[in-house]
């Protein structure tokens, strides 16, 4: 309640308007996936989230920044994300024959259960003549968004951030940047923190719009702090968790170009390595990690025409179920979309994409919304758009995609993953308004048969309709 009348406060205060700028977004969406198992099984929801960003601007150069994140259901099924909060979130309360009443089961209940605000950035930065200071929990983010995204987009579901301490050296076009953020601080005595190292060279040059960078992360965890799980995620089925039994040193390498090669046609790419060693004990030994992702974006935008068009491919090495001691799997970070279903809402009856890492792969499919991410896969999606108004624009997207290794071992999987058709009408009636509305279609692959297990693979069909307000 403090923080609420704080916020209050802050908005009808006229006494600092030129100190405190305010930016946020709120957006509501809903979706609806039928044969999320490739079967009779479906799922619908309807979400809503709310992001404010406030900026103090203290004093000459030095500014205080934040985030608030309301309504977004972190103490549910996705802790420390921006999912949103659904709509019919209950009191329920489990409670026993004889203390049940209004304020703890939904079926006598006269209101919704109440959220918390999760505060979710914080930091500080000081700019001067030879570059700026960042201290605190900050976002994170990199080239396309393929590894670190802080999901500014409206309708991005999660972010990265750092309690970090950065410093950006810049002179002419040219930049760097060190970073040392700390992950976990369990014990201040004790060999048990996760810390991230990280150096970000940076060139930009608006004069050809060319960027380039190059982002080099060393992740370490002391033996005590190294909580990577063990089977099935990294490694052999047996093997041993990491906590207390050997360190984790990860290295990953990011590199990112971009630029117009004519006025109308901008291309991009990135391309991800991780290396290093998890501390799981499998096999002969610890398990390595040793994967490559790669993400291709081309944009066709001429000037005074109705017509555009994009194009999205790139690949991602899955991990090899025959190899225990190495984890080959890339996972791009959930908010790089392609697709509507593909990648994004998790279909099927297995874990075709090896994604175990990053969402949890022991709730059904119908029960999540978009936890899935690219990995495991060879993909090309181009999109085409045309402009019928100002305000009306319309779209047809399709998605093509590849297994990169049999996911399954010794089960004959098939690596065609199948195709996607996606259809979006959007509605823009003002700057930051838009109203988005989307249909897909997607024709399974043999892939999701999985081989021997000859899974079902009926097509899958997907609606959405979302808004969002930018201020």
């Amino acid at each position: 309640m403090k923080l609420l009348s704080l916020i209050a406060i802050l908005f009808s205060s006229t006494a600092f308007a030129g100190d405190l700028e305010w930016s946020g977004n709120y957006r509501i969406e809903g979706t609806k996936v039928n044969g999320t198992e490739m079967g009779d099984r479906s799922k619908q929801y309807i979400l809503h989230h709310l992001t404010l960003n406030p900026k103090i601007n203290a004093y000459d150069g030095l500014t205080i920044q934040g985030r608030f994140d309301i309504m977004n259901g972190s103490t549910d099924l996705y802790p420390n994300s921006q999912v949103g909060q659904f709509f019919g979130s209950s009191v329920n309360t489990s409670p026993t024959a004889n203390t049940a009443n209004s304020t703890n089961t939904a079926t006598l209940s006269d209101n919704e259960k109440s959220d918390m605000i999760a505060i979710n950035q914080l930091y500080l930065t000081y700019a001067h003549e030879f570059g700026v200071l960042t201290v605190g929990r900050a976002p994170i983010h990199f080239g396309l968004g393929m590894s670190y995204n802080a999901g500014t987009g409206a309708f991005d579901h999660w972010f990265d951030n750092r309690d970090m301490v950065a410093y950006k050296f810049t002179t002419g076009n040219l930049s760097f940047m060190p970073v040392m953020a700390k992950l976990a601080e369990n014990t201040p005595g004790f060999s048990d923190d996760v810390d991230d190292y990280m150096l970000q060279f940076q060139y930009d040059n608006p004069e050809s719009d060319l960027k380039i960078g190059v982002l080099y992360r060393m992740r370490h965890a002391g033996r005590h702090g190294n909580d990577t799980p063990g089977a099935p995620i990294f490694g052999d089925p047996t093997g041993v968790p990491a906590n207390g039994v050997a360190p984790y040193k990860g290295t990953f390498w990011n590199v990112f170009l971009s630029r117009y090669i004519t006025d109308s046609l901008r291309f991009g790419t990135e391309v991800g390595v991780q290396k290093g060693r998890t501390g799981v004990i499998a096999g002969l030994g610890q398990v390595e990690m040793n994967g490559l992702g790669v993400a291709v974006e081309l944009d066709y935008i001429p000037k005074d025409s109705k017509f555009n068009a994009f194009l999205r491919a790139g690949m991602a090495t899955g991990d090899d179920p025959n190899t225990p001691n190495t984890y080959e799997g890339y996972i791009f970070d959930r908010n790089y979309d392609v697709a509507f279903i593909l990648f994004n809402h998790p279909v099927g009856n297995y874990d075709a994409f090896r994604t175990q890492a990053s969402r949890n792969t022991t709730i059904r499919n119908s029960n999540v919304v978009d936890t899935e991410a690219i990995s495991n896969v060879l993909y090309l999606s181009p999109s085409f758009k045309y402009k019928w108004t100002d305000k009306f624009d319309s779209q047809l997207g399709l998605t093509y995609a590849q297994l990169s290794t049999d996911p399954l071992s010794n089960k004959g999987v098939d690596k065609n993953v199948g195709l996607e058709v996606d259809v979006t009408l959007t509605y823009k009636p003002h700057d930051g308004v838009q109203w988005v509305n989307r249909v897909g279609v997607l024709a399974p692959g043999d892939a999701f048969k999985g081989g021997s297990m000859d899974y079902t693979t009926k097509t899958v069909l997907g609606l959405e309709t979302k808004a969002a307000i930018s201020f």
